[in-house]
């Protein structure tokens, strides 16, 4: 992710070391840092370094920058070994290149996945939705037809018993009291038709509704069904994509010589003179947490505790403080809370790239924590070393 910028201050250092090598025959040999073209003196990167390894107070001998601007030291010399200076500047800016694509195709795959889970979400809660209001429809339909089967009995019951009123109800009463019960037993008959002529008619209107709305979600489910399916598709294409794109990365870094190797890894891992920053939040707490992992493999995919690439460390190290953290280096890039860079605080996570491609965890002393690519291990440089996209703080 992060190789392009230094390869450019790598081939110039190659040049100037191989230039300029008799005058500096008796000169210490030194990896140059990362961040900038003016490494300081420090070994290659070895295994993960436990929290308690990590300096926690001021070194004695050296002050550690206390803002993100680059060391300003004279450049160092570099291994050259036996490469030729062109050649291998050619060599590992074409690696950088292709390292910085699939790095970034992968921050994109983790956030195409997460689309494809809340698509495949929206397509359960519409196919449920849609289960829902067939069975509503159906259940209207029902209370239609026995509402109307209602109405026709009370119809029947009245044609067979000639009722056509209440002055019929007076000519055939036989007394008074004959004619109370004819009278209120027709004003029972016709309450009782118009109340579920209405139910019926009601109920109609209700199961048409209900039918519309049924066929609506079912539509929408339909339609979220394949996009989550064209989505699963390209995902695949991409992922195939992505596989093939890290194993021609993986071939090159591993067929790099010694001196390759060094320029490719850039130096410490840790800065001499760094200081942790004291934990005094949750954010703090994760940075601590980050700082364990130091000399990690970078590894695409991987999110800890052994191997990580760079949003899967963020993702680790938050959780390891009950923080959950988005997928995808483009959702933590949207997420959290914008921070502007003088406000900027350990533990903040730096997007890097246009795209928000690249991602890591500002450690103060104007150094972030990251996880650059493979074949580098999980280090510390200047915040500044890559395009920063934004800030964002959890």
């Amino acid at each position: 992710m992060t190789r392009s910028l230094s390869v450019l201050a790598i081939a110039a250092t190659v040049t100037t070391s191989l230039t300029l090598g008799p005058a500096l025959a008796g000169a210490q040999t030194t990896t140059p840092d990362r961040s900038s073209p003016t490494a300081t003196t420090a070994p290659v990167p070895g295994p993960v370094t436990p929290p308690d390894q990590v300096s926690t107070s001021p070194a004695p001998s050296s002050t550690a920058p206390s803002s993100p601007a680059p060391s300003q030291t004279a450049p160092s010399t570099t291994p050259s070994a036996t490469a030729v200076p062109g050649e291998m500047s050619e060599d590992l800016a074409e690696l950088a290149r292709l390292s910085e694509e699939a790095g970034a195709l992968g921050e994109q795959l983790h956030l195409a996945r997460g689309e494809l889970d809340r698509a495949n979400g929206e397509r359960v809660r519409l196919e449920r939705a849609a289960g829902v209001a067939a069975g509503r429809s159906a259940l209207a339909d029902g209370t239609a037809r026995r509402d109307q089967s209602i109405v026709d009995h009370l119809a029947t019951m009245r044609y067979r018993g000639g009722d056509t009123g209440a002055t019929r109800a007076a000519v055939l009463a036989e007394s008074p009291r004959d004619l109370v019960h004819r009278l209120d037993t027709l004003r029972r008959l016709s309450g009782a038709t118009t109340s579920a002529l209405d139910a019926s008619r009601a109920a109609s209107r209700d199961a048409v509704q209900l039918r519309e709305e049924a066929a609506r979600s079912a539509a929408e489910a339909r339609d979220a069904a394949r996009v989550a399916q064209e989505r699963t598709d390209a995902l695949a294409r991409r992922t195939e994509e992505m596989r093939v794109r890290m194993d021609e990365v993986r071939r090159r870094v591993d067929a790099l010589s010694d001196a390759q190797r060094d320029l490719w890894i850039g130096g410490p891992v840790v800065p001499e003179g760094y200081v942790a920053p004291p934990v005094d939040d949750v954010n703090s707490a994760a940075l601590r947490v980050a700082l364990s992992r130091l000399g990690a493999p970078y590894s695409w995919g991987a999110t800890g505790p052994s191997e990580f690439d760079c949003s899967g460390l963020m993702v680790w190290s938050y959780a390891q403080e009950g923080k959950a953290l988005p997928r995808a280096s483009q959702a933590q890039a949207v997420a959290g809370a914008p921070v502007a860079m003088n406000d900027i605080r350990p533990g903040d996570l730096v997007i890097y790239f246009p795209g928000a491609t690249h991602v890591g965890m500002y450690a103060g002393d104007g150094l972030v924590l990251h996880a650059p690519t493979y074949g580098v291990p999980v280090r510390l440089e200047q915040v500044d070393a890559m395009p920063i996209h934004g800030i964002r703080r959890y």
